[in-house]
């Protein structure tokens, strides 16, 4: 990979492998927010030991509020990768500290092949991405149809996917709050998922992206449920042929 030609990212690589300092900062933000958020939303992690700690590895949370990407990092041990909006990109000092926290950029509409290119970099480097199945945030108690991104990285990279609920992140920030609420925040891992063979990665059938996909949703509806009853804050019932529940808004819309 090279460094970026546009003159906001100061040449960054978003591809480089991380360095010392890069993970030294990220885990003087990390504990930082940890110990804010222990104290403020008492966040806690259930079923950690699921993270395998070494080796390429996709996190996959729900979505239902923006400070859930600072949750998610301030509840794992590893240090992660993320994706960002481009927009917020927007200047080579930003750019530095975005990509001191794990971040490189996407664009909005779509996952394209650079940011693919940048994901299966990091996970060829044997690092932990974050990404969100549901695309944008999400509203409503049922996870929504996943994209195929994490699964199709998960194929290509032999990272397996650990499903990753948040619970309570909506009640301490949701659409229109403007300063986080007080309010336990609970994030319940699931059980990893394999894609294709770990050893052999590279492409798989359309049929088996669709049916890992699926199981996905599934798992981190699970996760999600119980993330929620821990949080205090359960999810309502919901029936298969409720409006909506099949919706999903393309990632990175201006509504995220």
């Amino acid at each position: 990979m090279t460094a970026s030609e546009d003159p906001r990212h100061g040449g960054a690589d978003f591809a480089a492998e991380r360095t010392k300092g890069q993970r030294a900062f990220k885990g003087f933000c990390k504990n930082v927010v940890g110990f804010i958020f222990k104290g403020y939303i008492r966040l806690e992690a259930v079923h950690h030991e699921r993270i395998p700690t070494t080796g390429p590895v996709i996190i996959a949370p729900s979505h239902r509020s923006n400070v859930d990407t600072p949750i998610i990092g301030a509840a794992m041990q590893r240090d992660s990768r993320f994706m960002a909006k481009d927009s917020i990109f927007k200047s080579p000092f930003w750019t530095r500290f975005l990509v001191g926290l794990g971040g490189f950029p996407v664009r909005r509409g779509s996952f394209d092949r650079k940011t693919l290119n940048y994901a299966l970099a990091c996970l060829g480097h044997g690092e932990m991405l974050v990404v969100y199945p549901e695309g944008a945030r999400q509203e409503g108690p049922r996870i929504k149809p996943v994209f195929e991104g994490a699964v199709w990285l998960a194929a290509r990279s032999g990272a397996p996917i650990v499903p990753a609920g948040i619970g309570g992140s909506r009640a301490v920030m949701g659409i229109g709050v403007k300063i986080p609420r007080p309010h336990k925040v609970v994030v319940c891992f699931g059980e990893p998922i394999v894609v294709g063979d770990p050893d052999k990665p590279g492409r798989v059938k359309r049929s088996r992206l669709e049916e890992v996909a699926t199981e996905l949703r599934e798992s981190l509806q699970v996760a999600f449920d119980d993330a929620q009853v821990r949080a205090g804050t359960p999810n309502r019932a919901w029936s298969p042929d409720e409006p909506g529940i099949d919706e999903r808004l393309e990632p990175w819309t201006d509504d995220d």
